[in-house]
């Protein structure tokens, strides 16, 4: 009988044993997979950051934490994670993020298209003016007026007229080289840069065929 009772006490301590040793790896398991998730958004979180730079990458980031968005969506499995009520902030802080992000590529686009008003009105009024100069009219106005209108309207162009994708031309210091739509507007901007920096400055056609650009090569 006593070995009977001896037999019994040592089942249920290792019944007992068993199951809390269970019930921490439960735990454990859940931990570990909450501190994954907590990483994975305040990634997600981190690299929002750099993508709100430009429409494309915050698209490319839209795309990309689409699975994330749906595995946050529900984390009730965690509550009793000591890692939850950091993935509760932070999971909210990424869906304000997730839900903000289409209305600034829509802000992206309005700029864009702004940019791009703002360019044809200026190349318009290069040409306009390139005109008149070639009819004379131009030539009639005063030289002091005549000065402040192509200063004006270079710094208008040179700071309205956005960089073309397809154009790749680089200058010597690997930056982007700034494109021009038209040789008018590009030989008004060179004639005031020579002027303003005293380096010759001459207009010659992009290579790939998207516009103007200035050099100060003579060949």
């Amino acid at each position: 009988m006593r070995f009977l009772k001896n037999l019994l006490t040592k089942s249920m301590f290792s019944f007992i044993k068993k199951f809390f040793e269970r019930r921490k790896a439960i735990a454990a398991e859940r931990d570990r997979l909450c501190s994954e998730l907590l990483r994975r958004v305040s990634w997600a979180l981190s690299d929002y950051i750099d993508a709100s730079k430009t429409k494309e990458s915050l698209q490319k980031w839209i795309d990309d934490k689409s699975k994330l968005l749906v595995e946050v969506s529900d984390i009730s499995e965690f509550k009793r994670s000591s890692y939850y009520k950091q993935l509760k902030q932070q999971r909210k802080v990424f869906d304000e993020f997730y839900e903000q992000a289409p209305n600034k590529i829509k802000a992206f686009i309005a700029e864009e298209r702004q940019k791009r008003a703002d360019a044809e009105y200026v190349s318009k009024k290069v040409n306009q003016w390139v005109s008149e100069q070639k009819s004379q009219k131009i030539k009639a106005s005063k030289s002091k007026e005549l000065k402040r209108k192509i200063t004006k309207l270079a710094k208008d162009v040179d700071g309205s007229i956005p960089a073309n994708e397809e154009c790749s031309c680089c200058g010597k210091d690997g930056r982007k080289k700034m494109l021009y739509s038209t040789e008018g507007e590009a030989q008004i901007v060179a004639e005031y840069r020579s002027k303003e920096i005293g380096i010759p400055l001459r207009v010659y056609p992009c290579p790939n065929g998207c516009g103007f650009h200035l050099t100060s090569n003579l060949v």
